[in-house]
């Protein structure tokens, strides 16, 4: 009963699966193997659903999810070509089974150059940080060359600490190479 699910996943040590619907943009959870009737996160409003490429792309729970209830989603908005959003929500109590979207707080956006190349999924490495992979923005073979200009976001795969200071998205940490 899944409307084209991309991921699905849970924290660690929870017993419920989440799921992640592209084109509906919503989040699922299943609690005890029932799908429950209201989204855990609905982002219709602010994502885009149009074709394979595009709408809700990639989801993650923070490494510390039992405690803080932060969770990440990429996916893309606005109109053709629009943009790639990431934005960080909190689970309150992370026990919850629905999220207010007000709990949001966008970590990064980028605009597409074109509507497809969005990339999406998102993940935590083992290293506690954030890596957002970004497709190269679009048409075919990279006609502006994004991915090879390191100035350029798009065609990379972004590696941010979002565990800083209160008021600042994310830092880059200062082990990269390119900081």
């Amino acid at each position: 009963g899944f409307a084209k699910p991309l991921w699905a996943g849970a924290p660690l040590g929870d017993e419920r699966v989440f799921v992640l619907e592209q084109n509906t943009r919503l989040v699922r959870v299943i609690v005890n193997g029932v799908v429950q009737a209201t989204p855990f996160l609905n982002l219709s409003s602010k994502a885009n659903s149009g074709g394979n490429e595009r709408g809700l792309l990639g989801m993650t729970f923070h490494p510390d999810f039992a405690n803080n209830g932060y969770f990440f989603v990429q996916y893309t908005a606005g109109a053709s070509p629009g943009k790639t959003v990431v934005e960080r929500y909190t689970a309150n109590p992370p026990t919850a089974n629905t999220v207010a979207l007000n709990t949001n707080k966008v970590i990064f956006e980028v605009d597409q150059p074109f509507s497809n190349h969005n990339a999406g999924d998102i993940a935590f490495g083992p290293d506690g940080y954030l890596y957002i992979p970004l497709g190269d923005g679009g048409s075919g073979g990279d006609p502006g060359c994004r991915a090879q200009k390191p100035g350029n976001a798009l065609g990379k795969l972004l590696r941010v600490d979002v565990d800083t200071i209160a008021g600042v998205p994310y830092v880059v940490p200062a082990d990269n190479p390119f900081l």
